[in-house]
């Protein structure tokens, strides 16, 4: 599977709702809804994205460098049917596009933010690690986490049919230190030591 989010790390075990941890870019957090969910009635249909746990205003920041597309904030006031229906959905949202080292073109969101970053506008390139807003509950959210979508470039709105599990584009766990084996290191210093030994007697019984 191709890693298209280097810095973030998913455990898929542990979390306050046993579906794994997340480190690193966008934020840190437990997983509380993987993508394709069916266990809320909002998610009756399979959840579009996946939610990451987080507290109230925990800021944000680009996983990868990528184009800002669109920014959705409630604070603006809109008239455009669709455009409505997605700040109903999302509440505060950015979207970003970006491709891939093979020249895959993909599309990605965040939403249910506190506020998104003032600085993000159309056409807006991120680097990794720009600040892209905070972690809120608005839209349709029962409480302050990050819903982060994925999915083909080619679906303008990430529609549901078309997205996949960003968890499975993010980097695993480093591999914790093997235990090291002490017996082992006392043996290979008591084999230098007796060498030393050896060597100290051997020149001794030559002067």
């Amino acid at each position: 599977m191709t890693v298209l989010f280097p810095r973030t790390k998913y455990r898929k075990d542990g979390g306050a709702y046993g579906l794994g941890v997340v480190s690193g870019l966008p934020c840190s957090g437990d997983v509380s809804s993987l993508f394709g969910a069916t266990d809320m009635d909002e998610h009756s249909d399979g959840h579009n994205g996946t939610d990451m746990a987080a507290p109230q205003g925990t800021p944000l920041y680009s996983p990868r460098a990528m184009t800002v597309t669109d920014v959705f904030s409630l604070d603006v006031v809109a008239t455009d049917p669709l455009y409505i229906q997605l700040k109903e959905w999302f509440g505060n949202s950015v979207w970003f596009e970006f491709t891939d080292d093979d020249g895959v073109g993909w599309r990605t969101m965040f939403a249910h933010l506190a506020e998104p970053a003032t600085s993000l506008v159309e056409g807006t390139e991120v680097s990794e690690g720009t600040f892209i807003g905070y972690v809120g509950s608005t839209g349709l959210s029962t409480g302050p986490h990050l819903h982060w979508m994925l999915g083909p470039e080619s679906s303008r709105w990430l529609g549901r049919g078309a997205n996949v599990e960003v968890l499975d584009y993010c980097a695993g766990d480093v591999e914790p230190p093997k235990p090291q084996d002490n017996n082992a290191i006392i043996k290979a210093l008591q084999d230098a030591r007796a060498a030393i030994d050896r060597a100290t007697a051997l020149v001794g019984g030559m002067s």
